[in-house]
């Protein structure tokens, strides 16, 4: 009589097997997730600013962009010096993101301000002194040897661009 199934040392070997592999698994599953984490907040906070500056030259109007240290931001109109003439098409809040869609509470932020205007043509306003002009994005949930820190760099003309301030090789598109 022949029996089917798996002997008890068949098993035992297999979850051994299985544990072993898992210990080399979890912590690069890990890395991954803390990194997707800083590219998703960096991808959020820039799409914010591409927003602002779509929004000043569509609306003629000039628009604030505000983050916040946890990786939420909002956009509004900034109202004009004479309160007469406030246009109601343009309200204080145009768009929001919550810092919980796609962050977490071990993503953090660095930016050199808080808030930056556009202008009616989409460039930095240079109205406004010390507008927000960079953003570093990192997490303290991946150990610092594999963490992909990313950066924002808001240039006078309005354009965001991502890069990487660990790439250090000339003509490498991701240069800082």
């Amino acid at each position: 009589m022949q029996q089917q199934g798996f002997s008890l040392i068949e098993l035992v070997v297999t979850v051994v097997v299985l544990m072993t592999v898992s210990m080399f698994a979890i912590p690069a599953f890990q890395t991954s997730i803390g990194n997707s984490q800083i590219r998703t907040v960096t991808e959020s906070i820039k799409n914010g600013l591409q927003q602002a500056r779509v929004e000043a030259i569509k609306r003629n109007a000039r628009i604030r962009f505000t983050l916040q240290a946890n990786g939420a931001w909002q956009l509004g109109c900034v109202p004009p010096a004479d309160a007469a003439a406030a246009d109601a098409a343009c309200p204080s809040i145009i768009s929001q993101k919550n810092a919980y869609e796609g962050s977490s509470a071990n993503v953090t932020i660095t930016a050199d301000n808080l808030s930056v205007v556009f202008s009616s043509f989409g460039t930095r306003d240079p109205a406004v002194a010390n507008g927000l002009s960079r953003v570093d994005v990192s997490s303290t949930q991946v150990a610092e040897a594999e963490r992909r820190t990313l950066r924002i760099v808001l240039a006078a003309g309005g354009h965001a661009r991502v890069c990487d301030p660990a790439v250090n090789t000339v003509g490498d598109v991701r240069k800082c």
